[in-house]
């Protein structure tokens, strides 16, 4: 009971809210970026490593549980968090002004809802479809080099991806020092250096997402 009551706080929901967040920045976020960079390199290594990571079934369905349960806490936790605020700006009839926080920190609940809007249309972009075979040293493999690119001939749909990407962008240049914070790390309003690279950090993987459907569709 008192590990529910602990969990259920303000501080435990902020706790789940960063952990959970956490797992999937690294047991998700981090490695599908490298995956996705693999097609900038030609169709031969991106679909080698689309068929070695089908050979890995029992480990990646086990990653997909772990995501699956550590977005439905996110989600949850998110909710009541952001309810709880809006509860105690009521009571208070103040918050932290408008000027004092980020943009990417105001936009939290849109951009996050955004994000899970996108991981719904990408899997039924990518993952539920049929691909073709292709030749790969002497074996028959998926062409998911093949599917990713005709899927970003078509300028609307870039257009969707990057908007998308611009979402978490802001999602994680706030939550990577939001998490820091959460865990007893003091960030200073002005002049924080944990902001600026976390900035930078969201830049460069939003960024690295949004160069894939470009290379695509140019060359």
């Amino acid at each position: 009971m008192r590990i529910k009551q602990t969990l259920l706080s303000s501080i435990g929901q902020k706790v789940l809210l960063a952990t959970s967040g956490l797992v999937m920045f690294f047991l998700f976020l981090i490695p599908h970026m490298g995956g996705n960079v693999l097609f900038l390199f030609g169709p031969d290594l991106f679909n080698s490593y689309a068929a070695h990571l089908h050979q890995l079934v029992p480990i990646v369905i086990g990653i997909e549980v772990l995501m699956l349960v550590s977005i439905t806490v996110h989600m949850a936790m998110a909710f009541r968090v952001v309810l709880g605020n809006w509860r105690a700006r009521d009571k208070r009839h103040t918050l932290k002004s408008t000027s004092e926080r980020s943009l990417s920190a105001r936009l939290m609940p849109v951009s996050g809802a955004m994000i899970f809007i996108f991981i719904l249309h990408h899997l039924a972009d990518f993952a539920f479809k049929s691909k073709e075979q292709v030749g790969l040293h002497g074996h028959e493999v998926n062409d998911v080099y093949g599917m990713v690119h005709d899927q970003f001939q078509d300028p609307v749909h870039v257009g969707i991806y990057l908007l998308f990407m611009v979402a978490v962008g802001l999602h994680l240049s706030h939550a990577l020092q939001s998490t820091l914070q959460t865990y007893g790390l003091y960030i200073p309003r002005k002049g924080s250096k944990i902001k600026l690279i976390s900035t930078l950090v969201a830049i460069g993987m939003a960024g690295t997402f949004a160069f894939i459907p470009i290379h695509a569709y140019f060359f």
